[in-house]
């Protein structure tokens, strides 16, 4: 990409013989600082490809004759494969070698001692998971900036404070502050239009163009961003992490564990999980009735007028009214603190709400939250560094992910079946009806407070992934849940993420894999009952038998 601007799968013989050259001398035969020593190189290298029959004498005798003509263009740390990934390694290595000396005391430099650092991404799963990021946020850009708030401007003026707050942040507004100028000065500069190159979804990730500087800040925080990581459940090993959707404009990363975001529905396979452990089964019958607390009395969150109805037709359509009738069950502090076993260590408030998901929680916690359903029960910490060695290999850093038993193995797989139902006839359904992905997928849509946040979490029995979609600021969001709700602004990422994967067989993950289903398993064991009469056990009017089977709900008429 440096030296011709292109994959090498696109290179000429001449072009792949300079790059070849420079494998003796790097900078004798760079072909930018030293063009002669290249070309000289550069034919050397043909007349071996000739000598080895890999070439004609003829073909090389007319290769050689050609100049080199270089396309340069000068990389970045923001170019190439994975940078908010290889941003958090860098920032790891530097933490893990901070202490570690070398024979002669000095500390290393991570940048020129030659350090080998092996990680866990799979090169193509990442560039999968950087297409899918695009394919879709490139899509609901238009559709988000075409609502009549962002059109007509009314946003700014509903939300004056922060634009003004964003202006006085601006590195131009502090320039000329800086400069001795006043406020009347620096805003009459900042609504003067200039050129400037702004981000833009097309092939350049950039278009030249002219505004004022406080337009071109409305424009770039109207810019929907994106976090996506995939990870193997069973080994912790992280295979692709998406921070945000162009790093060179954004550098904000959306996956990296201080990344908080309020969670939504996301959280209640955590409820629904921690309420099976203590007994409860996935074919009792829960309450969708408004529900008090001695904070808040007779609390709506949203459901009541669908009636009682199994735990699993309750995840599966996200009934707020439900998930507040188990987090009175449970209890609200054993959620929280069963939320902190799941490895969450953002701060999590102790109220009736936290079963909607209101607190903020990176996509890395919870996504190591959710690997206790594919694994049978084990919570397994994301890894995504396996060692660090010396130039001499020498090992001065190995990883090992941290696993411990959370649940037992039948909880776990009652979630898997309930979060299937989330797929299968839930808020997810779109997996199956739109995308086509079919086999066992099980997960869980969440969509916040006016939209501001859209998550999917999904797995399969192979790959755990997960999607967050939204804007930097909270107070620029989707005005519908059409638009807005998890599984039309988030859902769409993870899918194209696993329709690519499946269509690569070189990465092992089938679409016919299957959850492991306990020998002795059985869903509604009538021993399984630890709630009461009516809420909760099997007992109840409705037909639990054929609970499975419930009616396609369209998304509109359930939660999020």
């Amino acid at each position: 990409l440096t030296f011709f601007n292109k994959p090498p799968d696109k290179l000429k013989v001449e072009e792949a013989a300079v790059l070849i050259g420079m494998l003796k001398a790097s900078t004798y035969y760079n072909p930018k600082r030293n063009p002669k020593n290249s070309l000289r190189r550069r034919n050397t290298v043909i007349d071996q490809m000739a000598k080895y029959d890999y070439l004609t004498v003829k073909e090389a005798h007319e290769l050689k004759k050609k100049p080199i003509v270089l396309n340069y263009h000068k990389l970045t740390h923001h170019d190439g494969l994975a940078p908010y990934f290889r941003q958090i390694v860098e920032l790891e290595v530097k933490e893990a070698l901070k202490d570690v000396k070398k024979a002669d005391g000095t500390s290393y430099n991570i940048y020129k001692d030659g350090l080998k650092i092996y990680t866990t991404i799979d090169v193509k799963m990442q560039k999968y998971a950087e297409q899918a990021v695009e394919q879709h946020i490139k899509d609901i850009q238009q559709l988000f900036i075409s609502q009549r708030r962002y059109k007509d401007g009314t946003v700014w003026e509903e939300y004056k404070q922060y634009l003004d707050a964003a202006i006085k942040a601006s590195p131009r507004y502090k320039g000329l502050k800086d400069e001795g100028k006043s406020h009347d000065e620096i805003m009459k500069n900042m609504r003067t239009p200039v050129n400037m190159t702004v981000f833009a979804w097309n092939k350049d990730y950039e278009v030249d163009t002219t505004m004022t500087p406080i337009d071109s800040i409305k424009y770039m925080k109207m810019m929907l961003q994106a976090g996506f990581m995939a990870m193997d459940p069973f080994t912790g090993e992280v295979k692709a992490w998406v921070g945000g959707i162009n790093h060179t404009y954004f550098q904000y990363d959306h996956v990296n564990k201080n990344t908080r975001r309020q969670v939504g529905s996301t959280i209640k396979p955590l409820l629904y999980c921690l309420a099976v452990d203590n007994g409860y089964s996935p074919c009792g019958i829960v309450s969708t009735a408004p529900q008090s607390f001695p904070t808040i009395a007779n609390y709506d969150a949203g459901g009541s007028e669908k009636g009682p109805m199994t735990m699993k037709q309750a995840l599966a359509g996200s009934i707020n009214n439900a998930a507040l009738y188990l987090i009175k069950q449970v209890g609200i502090n054993s959620f929280a603190d069963f939320i902190e076993k799941c490895g969450v260590d953002a701060h999590i408030d102790k109220v009736p709400s936290l079963a909607l998901g209101v607190p903020d929680i990176s996509l890395y916690e919870m996504l190591q939250a959710y690997t206790m359903f594919p694994t049978g029960g084990t919570n397994v910490q994301p890894l995504f560094i396996t060692k660090i060695e010396d130039k001499d290999g020498n090992v001065l850093k190995a990883y090992v992910p941290s696993q411990k038993e959370l649940i037992n193995k039948y909880t776990a797989f009652k979630m898997v079946r309930m979060m299937q139902g989330v797929v299968d006839f839930g808020t997810a359904k779109r997996i199956r009806y739109r995308y086509k992905l079919e086999g066992d997928i099980a997960g869980k849509t969440g969509t916040t407070n006016n939209q501001a946040d859209a998550w999917f979490i999904g797995y399969t029995p192979q790959l755990l992934a997960g999607s967050w979609v939204g804007c930097d600021d909270r107070y620029l969001r989707f005005g519908t849940t059409n638009l807005g709700q998890g599984a039309a602004a988030a859902l769409p990422i993870w899918a194209y993420f696993m329709q690519r994967v499946y269509a690569d067989p070189s990465l092992c993950i089938k679409r016919d894999s299957k959850f492991e289903e306990q020998v002795d398993y059985n869903e509604c064991d009538v021993n399984i009952d630890a709630s009461g009469v009516n809420y909760g056990g099997r007992q109840g009017g409705m037909d639990l038998e054929n609970s499975e089977r419930a009616p396609s709900i369209p998304d509109s008429e359930w939660g999020n």
